[in-house]
């Protein structure tokens, strides 16, 4: 690194625990004033024995609320906001859109599942403003309490009344609304009567219908017919229709984040911003801690500023000046905020993702004022590496190292985190967790759609990097008002900065946004977020210092193996790659749910709303299908076109990560672009679909989950499919050694070759070729091989193994022959182990004849009811056994899942299971085989056409 600025160096990062700047949020229910009039504060605070108690935590207001189209005949804000009984309105689910609400209500099913979109909800919800509104207990106000009342996201515009006042007005959906309402409260007597006023888009278009015939999704354009939905702004501009998510028929208007109040006395803390900055050698951390105030007082006052910090207690007394101000405590004023040999934030893979916690409050005259409880780490990022461009010269690329650790970035695309922002806490961490167990370390928030206090605190937790993108992207014009885009840009720098997880800013999607907003961020980011990287688009850097090395572009579709060993071996500019995706078909169960039944077998526009053509790549559906047929042969039926697609996921979407893997961090001769990075599209489906995704919309691991996790292993032995060189791949800090064996199969299960090598030390963030079997595959006896990887490390532990079919070279011909294969024989035997909190099962899974067992599938299921238990994630699957291996598999249910399902069972399915010659035995459970999943060969056939 030969110099510091904010787009090559980071070394700080927190997160907020307990809801950012107005305390701990996200309770449940309706709040409750406390006896006497005052609530109390959380546990821990600052100073516990102050005798006012005059804060209150955040009260989320989630029950009571109705709502309904705003019309002429519709009362007014002074009205609504009252106690005056109004017809015609309808229970609304917040946080929430009008369509959730309509689902919940029983107006309309639920669209995404068995439906056409567009054919089942009118596409008129989008044409009107929405009256929101709901009554709530509030506490009597002592001296010197002020009241607040927080929006954490409206979409798209807000107005605000509370007791017949109009209060305040919120513009864009990533813009928060805090409001002080203490002089209405205090005349409530016990009671806010509250309405909000959603404001319909500006611009719309009508929507984008699904057709199979014409190869392409939704007219082949993103965005819509004109793309002008883009010009409102702020908004989750990709409901107007994308090729990964159909028209949606509200466009998520209505308050999607929690609406929430809380009391503080007359001096409010609006901001914590928690600034770490770590050493070089990493030995010392000193912390700056930067507060925004609010005083309501009408003269400058003495204050204590009062926290904890790793078990330290700190105060220092501070002048506060009537209203806003700013205060900042360093360790040259505090020695606690010096920490020596502080424990490290890494990212997944890396070690653990520690954070430290805060708490710091102000007081004076014996009142806590306000306080907050932040969570923090500590890491140092450094943002490019040098390396020879296409002109020959070096660039600051895009490279990552964390705490002087180089990241190999293996990431994931979110879209939206739910089509019809249906997002509750516990969701929105299952599918972040997801991404922690299938092995990722980053997550690009692509166009910032999924950009909530849930999303940063999930990701600090499981130690995901975030590529954080704002709002603009080239599908449509600029957005029509740019102060308001910059407006919200300020409000999340803000809102997330005080986030471990978040790597970058990043302008807009594939294109540079317009000058006036690139300018606008990179005056923001230099003011509010200095140190961090800010990138003028996905698609390359203008800025000052610009960073170089990356770019998107695909491909989007089903491509070889090969293609992208090919694409990814050194010779091809640029080093990182931030979208390129697959087909990623789902299990025979998740089809059958998604689409109506009598689509299954005859693919038409209900596989067109669920994004089947993709982007029109590989032909669309019809396409896919036929590539499809040529590789493994043409489908059958349902089972047969799922249990086939589930090899064609996992052999193309296992090379997209493994081909960089390959070919990472070294410049070799002749290959002066090493692998940076790359980032999947897509790895989260905001809707069920059969393309870009690695899980299905209900969180059931398909097979795609699995190449992912199998690809990404911080240590692993890899076959490169085009040159056939046997490559170590190690992303940890230190080298490898051991011994790697390499056995092929021939298509009856027999090793008709076999090597081994030594690996004397596989350097450290680098990849090692350690040989070729490129010799052993053209003499095989079969047109399909099959190659067992196998390391071992100094002591003997196995720590990988890795798994192929292979075209023999000299004779490549797809995989038709596997149809010809013996089926195997398995033994699974199944156990229960019941815990406090969660229940753990545990399956053996061993061949026990001759024939490779390929592409063995668990499911955990209900056995009265036949449906899947989700999430319910094993920590390995799609199992690739030779004769006489075994391989032991486990997962875990939670408390809720046992109670739900009070009869647990395994099924078992794979590419061909010889049933007769298997062994199922379970203790506690039941262990099946999945009859539908494995009913692939009807008397005729009976999918397509």
């Amino acid at each position: 690194m030969t110099q510091l600025n904010r787009r090559r160096f980071l070394s700080s990062g927190i997160a907020t625990a307990g809801g950012g700047v107005l305390g701990a949020l996200g309770l449940s229910g309706v709040a409750d004033a406390a006896p006497g009039g005052g609530t109390t504060g959380t546990a821990g605070t600052p100073n516990s024995q102050s005798t006012h108690l005059v804060r209150t935590d955040g009260r989320e207001i989630t029950s009571g609320w109705t709502f309904t189209a705003a019309d002429g005949t519709t009362p007014p804000g002074n009205r609504m906001a009252s106690a005056q009984r109004i017809t015609g309105l309808k229970p609304a689910v917040v946080p929430g859109t009008p369509l959730t609400s309509m689902i919940a209500n029983g107006e309309y099913p639920d669209p995404l599942y068995g439906h056409i979109v567009t054919d089942t909800v009118p596409d008129t919800l989008k044409d009107t403003d929405y009256w929101y509104r709901v009554a709530f207990p509030v506490p009597r106000l002592i001296p010197g309490q002020r009241f607040w009342l927080r929006f954490d996201g409206i979409n798209y515009l807000g107005t605000i009344w509370l007791n017949g006042t109009e209060v305040g007005t919120i513009e864009g959906a990533f813009k928060r609304g805090v409001f002080d309402v203490t002089d209405i409260i205090a005349k409530a007597d016990g009671t806010a009567h509250l309405a909000v006023l959603i404001g319909k888009l500006d611009y719309v278009d009508p929507p984008a219908l699904p057709s199979y015939a014409s190869g392409v999704t939704r007219g082949g354009r993103n965005g819509g017919k004109t793309g002008i939905t883009l010009k409102n702004g702020p908004t989750f501009f990709c409901t107007a229709g994308w090729d990964w998510l159909p028209t949606i028929p509200d466009r998520d208007l209505g308050i999607w984040q929690p609406v929430t109040w809380s009391t503080t006395g007359q001096i409010r803390l609006t901001d914590v911003h928690v600034d770490p900055t770590l050493s070089a050698d990493l030995s010392t951390a000193d912390i700056a801690i930067g507060l925004t105030l609010d005083s309501a007082f009408d003269s400058s006052r003495s204050v204590v500023v009062r926290g904890t910090l790793d078990g330290h207690e700190f105060a220092r007394t501070v002048t506060v000046p009537a209203g806003a101000s700013t205060v900042t405590v360093t360790s040259k004023d505090i020695d606690c905020l010096r920490l020596n040999r502080p424990k490290l934030w890494w990212p997944n893979g890396y070690g653990d993702p520690h954070r430290y916690r805060l708490s710091i409050g102000v007081e004076s005259g014996g009142q806590v004022h306000d306080e907050r409880t932040v969570d923090f780490g500590v890491r140092r990022i450094e943002y490019t590496k040098p390396i020879q461009s296409q002109t020959g010269t070096p660039t600051d690329c895009l490279a990552i190292t964390v705490n002087n650790q180089p990241i190999l970035v293996m990431g994931g695309n979110w879209g939206l985190d739910e089509a019809l922002k249906r997002i509750p806490r516990e969701r929105l961490r299952e599918q972040v967790r997801l991404h922690s167990e299938a092995n990722l370390n980053l997550i690009r928030n692509w166009n910032g759609q999924s950009s909530t206090e849930d999303f940063y605190e999930a990701c600090d937790e499981f130690g995901i990097l975030v590529w954080q993108d704002f709002f603009c992207s080239t599908e449509g014009p600029a957005p029509a008002n740019v102060t308001r885009d910059l407006d919200n840009i300020r409000e999340c720098i803000v809102r997330f900065r005080n986030h471990p997880s978040v790597l970058l800013w990043c302008g807009g999607n594939e294109g540079p946004p317009p000058q006036q907003l690139v300018d606008g961020l990179d005056a923001l980011v230099a003011e509010l977020d200095p140190k961090r990287a800010s990138l003028t688009s996905s698609a390359g850097d203008t800025g000052k210092n610009p960073i170089g090395g990356y770019s998107s572009g695909g491909p989007y579709h089903w491509v070889t193996p090969s293609t992208h060993f090919d694409l990814n071996d050194g010779t091809h500019w640029p080093p990182f790659h931030n979208e390129v995706g697959s087909y990623s078909i789902p299990t025979l169960e998740f089809i059958k749910k998604m689409i109506p039944e009598a689509s299954w077998e005859h693919p038409d526009d209900s596989w067109a709303d669920r994004d089947v053509n993709g982007n029109g790549g590989n032909g669309g559906g019809a396409g896919y299908l036929q590539i499809t047929a040529k590789r493994y042969g043409d489908p059958q039926n349902l089972p047969d076109f799922a249990r086939k697609s589930q090899l064609m996921n996992y052999e193309c979407i296992k090379a997209i990560y493994e081909a960089h893997a390959a070919n990472m961090e070294s410049a070799a001769p002749g290959k002066p672009y090493p692998r940076t990075g790359v980032i999947m599209w897509m790895t989260n489906p905001a809707q069920p679909s059969f393309v870009w995704q690695m899980y299905t919309h209900d969180l059931e691991a398909h097979s795609s989950f699995y190449a992912v996790q199998h690809a990404c292993r911080r240590v692993n032995v890899i076959l490169n499919s085009k040159t056939y060189d046997v490559v170590v791949a190690n992303h940890t800090r230190e080298a490898v050694r051991g011994t790697v064996a390499v056995t092929l199969y021939d298509l009856d299960g027999k090793a008709f070759a076999n090597t081994s090598w030594r690996v004397g030390g596989a350097a450290a963030s680098d990849h090692t070729v350690i040989g070729n079997i490129a010799t052993q595959l053209n003499g095989a006896p079969s047109d399909v091989a099959f190659v067992r990887l196998s390391f071992k490390d100094a002591h003997g532990a196995e720590p990988v193994r890795n798994f192929y079919w292979i075209e023999n070279p000299a004779r490549a011909a797809g995989f038709l022959s596997l149809n010809d294969v013996a089926p195997a024989a398995v033994s699974v035997t199944a156990d229960v182990k019941h815990g406090r909190d969660n229940t753990e099962l545990t399956v053996e899974v061993e061949n026990t004849g001759g024939a490779v067992a390929l592409m063995v599938h668990l499911q955990v299921y209900d056995t009265r009811t036949g449906e899947r238990i989700l999430p319910a994630t094993f920590d390995d699957n799609y199992l690739n056994l030779v004769g006489g291996e075994s391989r032991t598999a486990r997962v875990q249910l939670d408390t809720g899942q046992v109670r739900d399902h009070k009869n647990i069972g395994v099924r078992i399915d794979g590419w061909k299971i010889d049933q007769r010659a298997s062994r199922l035995r379970g203790h506690g459970l039941a262990v099946t085989f999945n009859q539908a999943a494995l009913s692939t060969h009807p008397a005729t056939k009976t999918f397509g056409g």
